[in-house]
């Protein structure tokens, strides 16, 4: 593993064994304030409002269990579709565990290809029974809006956090870390990268640089690996996406379904979460 990725936003395809653990982060929501403060009469004090709360998740798992997940998310894939894969409109590609297709029960995951329910039990198991630990950070961005003037950027405000914790635990038990966020683009990946590159190298308003000297790297990665035909996806990030919704849903209604319920045990500092690996603004 080298320093280029401190250079451009860069793909990771293997795993360094010097690295202990990776963060996968996700998102559900937009960014977006000025939509809220154009309809903020409509929008408050409706806090299920569409566009109201942002959220990003981060899952982190340790080198050790990797393997063992690799192998059950895989078994699941070709368990329900010939060789783990999908034609999709863009042509065959190994199948991606995304939450919306799956909620929507869209493309793979229609009905009339597999046996959903049976598919959804055995998500659910496979979530259940992986040691993994999250981080998540939720903003309301109407109370964003009213209690600030100048309101803090909404994404760098919940990626701060999450870092934080993630930084915190590591350096708790003395490992190491790289972080993994879906690509976006080349503009908005150079956005996150410097912000990230200044909170490693800076630190924050509450901890020095060397809270977050533990973070060996920062990646960007599509939901496919192009250098393997799209035969190979990164399933750190699906972990991610399946984790994130349901918290967001948690959040905008204040009701935890099933799919929160079966990880809730997961999240940071479990049970005590508020504040550590659940963080809602303003607070």
């Amino acid at each position: 593993m080298t320093s280029d990725w401190r250079m451009r936003p860069t793909i990771i395809e293997n795993w360094d064994p010097s690295i202990n653990t990776i963060l996968a982060i996700d998102e559900n929501g937009t960014i977006d304030l000025n939509g809220v403060r154009k309809n903020l009469l409509n929008i408050y004090p409706d806090k299920a409002h569409n566009d109201r709360w942002f959220t990003i998740t981060g899952v982190e798992l340790k080198r050790e269990n990797f393997y063992q997940f690799k192998n059950s998310i895989n078994d699941i894939k070709y368990k329900y579709w010939k060789d783990g894969c999908f034609n999709y409109k863009s042509g065959r590609k190994r199948v991606v565990f995304h939450s919306r297709e799956i909620r929507k029960q869209t493309g793979p995951f229609n009905p009339k290809i597999i046996d959903y329910d049976k598919f959804i039990d055995d998500i659910t198991s496979l979530i259940a029974n992986t040691p993994f630990t999250i981080y998540s950070s939720s903003i309301d961005k109407a109370e964003h809006i009213i209690k600030y003037a100048y309101p803090y950027p909404v994404y760098n405000l919940c990626l701060n956090f999450i870092i934080e914790r993630y930084c915190m635990n590591l350096n708790k038990k003395g490992l190491t870390g790289i972080i993994m966020l879906e690509s976006r683009g080349k503009k908005e990946d150079k956005i996150i990268l410097e912000f990230l590159i200044n909170l490693i190298d800076k630190g924050n308003n509450f901890n020095s640089a060397d809270t977050f000297s533990c973070i060996k790297g920062v990646y960007f990665n599509p939901k496919w690996s192009k250098s393997n035909g799209n035969k190979m996806s990164y399933i750190l990030l699906e972990l991610a996406d399946l984790i994130s919704y349901p918290i967001h849903k948690y959040v905008k209604f204040n009701k935890k379904d099933e799919a929160f319920l079966n990880f809730e045990n997961k999240i940071y500092n479990y049970p005590n979460v508020n504040g550590y690996g659940l963080k809602i603004f303003p607070s």
